[in-house]
């Protein structure tokens, strides 16, 4: 659910709703707003907890409700420190809520850009313990059962940074079974239908194909290689683009994009990446275990302490902000409750209602409201012994950006092999050996200097690109030994009357070698050449300033076509060779097209094809399309002409 933050030029006013009291608004999202809230009981007890309410326009849509009751029906089964908790759901008036635990803290998803923004990575140890708590609700997840003993069969498919909440003390929580699996739902997915977050799907899930827990391992996998790397590992600019790369599973290890990963660790994040489910983790315990080896010395409850202190470091203006506003709502829901219980004490349970500080003085007693519609689908769990964890997101979900990598890395490699070189960047020593390792800023003009006894030194310009490992291997040539004097003989004295003696002649000069050649092409023609990051010229370009045998990074751009990134390895001395690349001409970006209809179902169809039923999302070229509904059960249908626009969501509700 995309959601959006509250209005911070409008303060929030308290309301009564049912037996709770909204004391602050979260977010509001498409289908669903979300408000922190409180429980009164006798004695003065209260409880903070979360308020999920389906917005009135979707209380008419069975497959969503059917989904919102699921959710419920699944989350209030599982008890665990890891998950959660779902407290009670029900109707009120025409809105279906949810009440859940209330985490004090921030979701994953706004951790990675607030890093992001502070241009930092998540500490190594710390996405290590959120990958490991993460598995660990999982495991109680897809292991859960029933009183009989029978599996659940719980398969979450939405592990994405938005549903991993992590609290201001350094507890992980993983939310939101809104599409989650069960043998025991009674929504159950159309085959070929996708549900959850695209980016964050397995192979199989991507595929339309029936998914088990492994789908979640994979999932759990991404989280994992995006908190080491700090970037989205299948991110595209579009949905479809998604798909594709993903069921392709082209990965790299972490350590690609962080030298600082050590193969341990990239072996853990590929073995969970695996495009064959058989050949991922058993199960989450492993992946949980794995991780935790991992970490040792250190334990998940020393490295959670230590994220809860990162934590309240990295958002310290927020959680004072945050504690402000729940101190003024909950003092503001407590005048009114003890307003309501004034005027009609065995009845608070029936008010929905805003509420202001103006109200005791210039409002008159209100009326009573109609009765509570409840439907009790899951029974209130007992809370005698637990004490009330709170935690939730105070914020909504930030719009993803990319996070930005600010540096790459330079590896040099010397020949002959075994050569001990001195390494030197814009004039300063970086180190000594056969071989030098350094991380660079991006995009950034560089003049390296290698220096071997005996050898010629060799100097050239690098420009290391964004998140790249940029490897050079540098030939030195040996130092030229001097000339052999060139000796004379003089000849045994001859019985001559002028003896003269022959002249011994220098031997030739080589002829210098030369350099080796490379003609670049394209089709079309005219593109601009980038060789390692710098502007050569335009195709077609024949190009000699290179060392023998050299690979270089070769990019062509031209307006209105792809593009295209190779390498390209020089021939050696004095030959010539020759490269070309047929350009693809760029496609427009597809729109997306949302429709829905604002009571029970239709059949949806785009230019005169039926596609699906509603809800229905598709991605369509940009351009004139017709969209017809129709429901034959109750003899109804509609039309309407919309305009696709390329990269942008069109909203059809008829």
């Amino acid at each position: 659910m995309k959601s959006s933050s509250p209005d911070s030029a409008s303060p929030f006013k308290p309301e009564a709703y049912g037996r709770y009291y909204l004391v602050d608004k979260i977010a509001i999202g498409g289908m669903a707003e979300v408000f922190k809230a409180r429980r009164f009981s006798d004695g003065g007890f209260q409880m903070l907890l979360v308020i999920k309410r389906i917005l009135q326009q979707f209380s008419e849509n069975d497959e969503f409700i059917q989904m919102f009751v699921d959710e419920a029906k699944i989350s209030v089964q599982l008890q665990h420190p890891n998950i959660v908790q779902i407290y009670d759901f029900g109707k009120l008036r025409d809105n279906y809520f949810i009440a859940m635990e209330c985490v004090e803290g921030k979701d994953l998803k706004s951790i990675l850009r607030t890093l992001a923004h502070r241009r930092k990575l998540m500490p190594q140890e710390f996405a290590v313990y959120i990958a490991h708590e993460v598995c660990k609700g999982l495991d109680y997840a897809h292991k859960k059962a029933d009183m009989n003993g029978r599996p659940l069969g719980i398969v979450h498919r939405d592990i994405s940074p938005s549903n991993i909440l992590l609290s201001y003390d350094g507890d992980a929580k993983i939310a939101d079974f809104g599409i989650a699996k069960a043998q025991t739902s009674a929504y159950n997915t159309k085959d070929g239908v996708l549900k959850g977050k695209f980016e964050y799907m397995s192979p199989e899930q991507a595929s339309g194909q029936i998914v088990d827990f492994k789908s979640d391992l994979f999932s759990a996998g991404i989280l994992l290689h995006e908190m080491l790397t700090g970037r989205r590992l299948f991110k595209t600019d579009s949905d479809l683009r998604t798909l594709e790369k993903i069921k392709s599973v082209a990965i790299q290890a972490p350590s690609a994009r962080n030298p600082r990963v050590p193969p341990a660790l990239d072996a853990i994040v590929m073995r969970a990446l695996s495009r064959d489910p058989a050949e991922r983790f058993r199960d989450a315990k492993e992946m949980q275990t794995a991780l935790a080896e991992h970490l040792y010395p250190a334990t998940p409850s020393m490295t959670g302490d230590s994220l809860g202190e990162f934590m309240k470091e990295l958002f310290r203006d927020e959680i004072s902000a945050e504690r402000q506003r729940l101190q003024q709502g909950t003092r503001l829901a407590t005048d009114l409750h003890e307003h309501l219980l004034s005027i009609q004490p065995e009845n608070t349970e029936e008010w929905t209602g805003s509420f202001t500080s103006q109200t005791l003085q210039s409002s008159p007693p209100p009326r009573r409201m109609s009765a509570l519609l409840l439907v009790a689908l899951v029974v209130l769990l007992p809370l005698a012994g637990i004490g009330a964890y709170v935690m939730f997101d105070q914020q909504p979900p930030p719009t993803e950006e990319p996070t930005p990598i600010t540096s790459g890395i330079l590896h040099v490699e010397v020949r002959p092999s075994g050569t001990a070189a001195r390494y030197l960047l814009d004039g300063n020593v970086l180190g000594e050996g056969a071989t030098l390792t350094q991380e660079l800023n991006a995009d950034q003009k560089h003049t390296l200097r290698v220096e071997a006894t005996g050898y010629i030194p060799h100097e050239e310009s690098i420009v290391v690109a964004a998140g790249e490992r940029l490897r050079l291997s540098v030939r030195l040539q040996p130092v030229p030994l001097p000339p052999e004097p060139v000796v004379i003989a003089t000849p045994e004295p001859v019985a001559s009357p002028d003896p003269k003696p022959e002249p011994v002649a220098a031997p030739p000069r080589a002829a210098p070698p030369s350099p080796p050649r490379m003609r670049f092409s394209s089709t079309p023609a005219g593109a601009t050449i980038k060789l390692d990051g710098e502007v050569i010229g335009q195709t077609p370009l024949t190009w000699s300033d290179s060392r023998p045998n050299t690979e270089h990074k070769v990019e062509y751009a031209l307006d209105g076509y792809e593009i295209e990134s190779f390498s390209v390895q020089m021939p050696g001395t004095g030959r010539r060779d020759s490269t070309g690349r047929t350009l693809t001409p760029k496609v427009a970006k597809p729109g997306t097209l949302n429709v829905q209809v604002r009571r029970g179902w239709a059949h949806v169809y785009v230019d005169d094809v039926k596609v699906g039923e509603t809800p229905f999302i598709t991605e369509l070229t940009p351009g004139a399309h017709t969209i017809r509904v129709e429901n034959p059960e109750i003899e109804f249908i509609n039309q309407k002409s919309v305009q696709i626009i390329s990269g942008e969501t069109t909203r059809v509700t008829l």
